[in-house]
């Protein structure tokens, strides 16, 4: 039993934080020097993956087998840990990207835009299937966020983003056929902003 299986027997029987302190200790480089390599040198997101691999280390000491080699489960570890911090990192990235498109669509398009995409914007959703219908309807007119929507769609964060990408692929296609031009194939979720709210009916009480 090497002295790391002691050090991690200490910490999963006795619950010695010494114990676990000195196994960071002795691994902590070389989960952060992994994690940098991951993450392109990025300091910051390699602390928080060290971090992340030490915690989820602790959450699991309790079922490694006896002769463990620790160092070789912290570097499968960290890539993973790494590889799901830079998918995060990357869907961060695009919904800041979308949320400034989705600015800039506001300031640049004028109002004839709509007035163009509105008479035939159901007509070019019923060209969608339904998964593709449903998955717009439910992003820009339901305002879901991708994870909503993938948990009603039975889908992952990811797929539900493909999904939509894909289906407003082919809304640009079907409007551009149309004569709508292309730039207002992102209008859907424009309408679902710009355009009033019917009052809800009266109550049949009054």
């Amino acid at each position: 039993m090497t002295d790391d299986n002691i050090l991690l027997r200490q910490f999963v029987t006795e619950a010695s934080e010494a114990a676990f302190a000195e196994l960071v200790r002795r691994h902590v480089d070389v989960v952060y020097s992994a994690a940098r390599r991951q993450v392109s040198g990025n300091t910051g997101l390699a602390e928080d993956i060290a971090q992340n691999v030490f915690t989820t280390l602790a959450r699991k000491a309790r079922s490694f087998p006896a002769e463990v080699v620790l160092v070789a489960w912290l570097h499968r570890a960290t890539r993973l840990e790494s590889a799901a911090m830079l998918r995060a990192e990357l869907r961060r990235i695009r919904r800041e990207q979308q949320a400034v498109a989705m600015q800039e669509l506001d300031r640049s398009e004028p109002a004839s835009d709509w007035d163009a995409l509105r008479p035939v914007l159901d007509a070019t959703l019923d060209d969608l299937n339904d998964r593709d219908r449903e998955a717009v309807l439910l992003r820009f007119f339901r305002q879901h966020s991708l994870r909503e929507l993938g948990s009603q769609l039975g889908l992952s964060e990811d797929a539900a983003r493909m999904r939509v990408d894909r289906a407003l692929d082919k809304l640009r296609t079907s409007l551009t056929k149309r004569g709508v031009p292309t730039t207002e194939a992102f209008l859907p979720w424009q309408s679902a902003r710009t355009q009033c709210r019917p009052r809800p009916p009266a109550s049949p009480l009054n």
